[in-house]
C-alpha cells in the first residue's frame, strides 16, 4: 500500500459524493502495520494478499462493511490530467454507493489547507511542492504537507548570532516530505539525506533579527534504483530582538526528479503557521 499524499482526492466531484458519510482513512506499506480496527475491516472486504494501492470501504453506524471495491486508477490513460481522473473515480464511487440511502446534505463544508494548532509560535510548518511541466503531466495537481514544530525542532532552530552549520538531522522532518507522490516503490522511504547547511545573522529591522540558512541537499531514495536528486535550499529565520526562540519561517527549495527519461522541476515553499 503506497502513502496518499495530500490532494489525492481533492476533485471537487469526488467529494460532492463523499459528503453523507463520515470519512477516515489508513495508509501503510503492508498488511503487517495495519492497526487492529483497521484490519479488521480489511479482513471483513477479503481483498486478499495482493498488493493493493487504493481500497474503499462503506460501513454502517455499527461498523458493519456494507461494500468494498479496489477502485481502477489508470493515470496514463488520462495523461495525468487530474479532471479526467477524478471523473473516472467520481463513477466509480456512484457505483460502489449506488442504492444506499444518503442523507440529504444542506450546506457545503469550506475546504481549508491542512495545519498544526498549537500554543507556541510557529507550531509548524507547511510544505508546498509544485512540479514543471514534463512530457507525460505527472505531478499536475499540487501537494500540501505539514509538520509538527517539536521541541527539539525548535532548539536546534534557535538564534545564534555567530555564522554556524546546521546539521541535516536538525531539519530532517521537513527534508523527509520533498519528494514527488508515488514516486516510492521500496520501503517508502530515503536510504540517506545528506548536504551542508549553513546558518548565517541576516540583519535585522526594527522589531526583528533574521537567520539565513542555506546549503545543497542529495536525497537518495531506498527504491529498487536508488534513485537520487539534488536540490538547493533557501530558509529565512526571524527572531524577537530580544529573544532566541525561533519566531516564523519563510523558504523555498528547488529540484528536479528523475522520473523515466525526464528530470522534472520541483519548488517546495516552506512557510511557518501565520500570526
Amino acid at each position: 500500500m503506497d502513502h496518499v499524499r495530500g490532494s489525492s482526492l481533492a476533485w471537487p466531484e469526488s467529494l460532492d459524493v463523499l459528503r453523507p458519510f463520515i470519512v477516515t482513512w489508513w495508509s501503510g506499506r503492508t498488511i503487517a502495520d495495519m492497526p487492529s480496527d483497521v484490519r479488521a475491516v480489511y479482513n471483513q472486504a477479503d481483498f486478499g494478499t495482493d498488493h493493493i494501492n487504493l481500497a474503499l470501504t462503506v460501513l454502517d453506524e455499527k461498523g458493519k462493511l456494507l461494500r468494498s471495491t479496489i477502485p481502477l486508477v489508470r493515470p496514463p490513460a488520462f495523461q495525468f490530467g487530474p479532471e479526467s481522473q477524478g471523473r473516472s473515480f467520481k463513477s466509480q464511487l456512484d457505483d460502489l454507493l449506488k442504492g444506499l440511502p444518503l442523507p440529504k446534505i444542506q450546506t457545503q463544508p469550506k475546504l481549508t489547507l491542512p495545519d498544526v494548532i498549537g500554543d507556541a509560535q510557529p507550531s509548524g510548518v507547511r510544505l508546498f511542492l509544485t512540479f514543471g511541466s514534463n512530457r507525460l503531466n505527472h505531478y499536475r495537481t499540487p501537494t500540501v504537507e505539514v509538520v509538527p514544530m517539536t521541541e527539539s525542532l525548535r532548539k536546534s532552530l534557535s538564534y545564534s548570532g555567530q555564522e554556524h552549520e546546521f546539521k541535516i538531522a536538525d531539519i530532517q522532518p521537513w527534508l523527509e516530505q520533498m519528494y514527488p507522490p508515488a514516486i516510492m516503490d521500496g520501503f517508502g522511504g530515503f536510504a540517506k539525506i545528506t548536504g551542508k547547511i549553513i546558518a548565517s545573522p541576516a540583519g535585522k529591522d526594527d522589531d526583528y533579527r533574521y537567520l539565513l540558512v542555506k546549503g545543497d541537499v542529495t536525497f537518495e531514495l531506498d527504491n529498487r534504483g536508488s534513485s537520487w536528486y539534488y536540490g538547493k535550499l533557501d530558509i529565512v529565520l526571524r527572531y524577537p530582538l530580544k529573544s532566541t526562540e525561533l519566531h516564523s519561517i519563510r523558504g523555498v527549495m528547488v529540484s528536479e526528479i528523475p522520473k523515466g527519461p525526464e528530470m522534472i522541476p520541483m519548488t517546495v515553499a516552506i512557510e511557518s503557521r501565520p500570526e
